[in-house]
């Protein structure tokens, strides 16, 4: 079993680096050896050749019989692969979910994070933030924007690729971009109210709330939130359009919010706050430049934020650059190397 799969079970001692006794005992319904024994061992290095396949396999699908088996690992596991990532880097993943990754050499498990082993380096460790409201809440309101202002392919010759396509997130973009920074409609005055909102089409994980759509206006002079309602005046929060940038903002402050207390002040930038040194983006929203431009604002990045080329397909790319090395490497050759 890949060693980061064992942590994500629930079962494993991170700092022991074994199965903890207990939580078999209650899993297991009081039989640990039984479930240790269906588990088996775990191999802390990620590239360790665990035999050759299976003649099964040899005959059935044609394997080569010199085709060994290596530990392999899950799709967050894989992302944070997709490049070696320097102290301090962050990658947030923008798909169906949102998720953020780093890794470190530094035991600090947070009730805010899943805290894992790293999927192929002993001694280094990496944590995520997983959000299951990411792409899909973000499309929602995309499709409301878009359907309020009856956008139609023939009324937008927005082109984002070689086909020349309708650019279904224009209206969106657009909307976003347009919205001052918590759609404080006169920024710095104290009287102009803030627009927060929460956006959950679905039971979120972080935090573990129920699915539902809350938005509220907070004015600065006053110190006072209440709650945006349809029936708000327009002026203060337009539905749909003014949720296009509060539920990035929304998204994007839970992000640090919940990491503060593990990322660090950058050294080289005395003065600013804890922040990440790089923010590399991944996954389907990684492609949006809005977002990106927002990450900044909002993550920090002391040293930028930058969009992977791949950024689709970072998982695909990682699980592939750990096979490789696992493949390839000589004796005693780490996955940074």
């Amino acid at each position: 079993m890949d060693i980061s799969d064992a942590c994500g079970a629930n079962l494993w001692d991170i700092k022991a680096g074994q199965w903890n006794q207990q939580l078999m005992s209650l899993a297991s319904n009081g039989r640990p050896l039984d479930l240790s024994s269906k588990l088996g061992s775990v191999a802390e290095d990620g590239g360790a050749n665990l035999g050759p396949i299976s003649s099964y396999f040899v005959s059935r699908y044609g394997f080569s019989r010199g085709c060994r088996i290596v530990p392999f690992t899950g799709d967050n596991p894989s992302t944070i692969l997709a490049l070696p990532l320097r102290p301090g880097d962050a990658m947030v993943s923008l798909g169906t979910s949102t998720t953020f990754l780093m890794s470190t050499t530094k035991y600090r498990p947070d009730p805010a994070v899943h805290f894992f082993n790293h999927p192929t380096t002993p001694g280094l460790y990496m944590f995520m933030l997983c959000y299951k409201n990411g792409g899909l809440a973000r499309e929602k309101i995309r499709d409301a924007i878009n359907e309020n202002e009856s956008a139609k392919p023939s009324d937008n010759k927005t082109n984002n690729n070689d086909r020349g396509d309708y650019n279904e997130w224009a209206a969106f973009n657009a909307a976003a971009e347009s919205t001052p920074p918590a759609g404080q409609a006169r920024p710095g005055d104290g009287r102009s109210p803030m627009r927060l909102g929460l956006f959950f089409p679905r039971p979120e994980i972080v935090p573990n709330v129920r699915a539902g759509t809350w938005r509220f206006l907070y004015t600065p002079q006053t110190k006072t939130l209440a709650e945006a309602t349809p029936d708000t005046d327009p002026a203060t929060w337009s539905i749909p359009k003014d949720d296009a940038r509060a539920i990035l903002e929304s998204q994007l402050l839970s992000l640090r919010l919940r990491s503060r207390d593990i990322v660090e002040p950058p050294s080289s930038s005395p003065g600013l706050p804890a922040q990440p040194r790089r923010i590399y983006l991944v996954g389907g929203g990684s492609m949006s430049s809005t977002i990106a431009a927002l990450a900044g604002q909002v993550l920090g990045g002391s040293e930028g934020v930058y969009r992977l080329d791949v950024g689709q397909n970072a998982c695909a790319l990682g699980a592939a650059y750990k096979a490789v090395w696992a493949a390839e490497r000589k004796e005693g050759e780490g996955f940074e190397e």
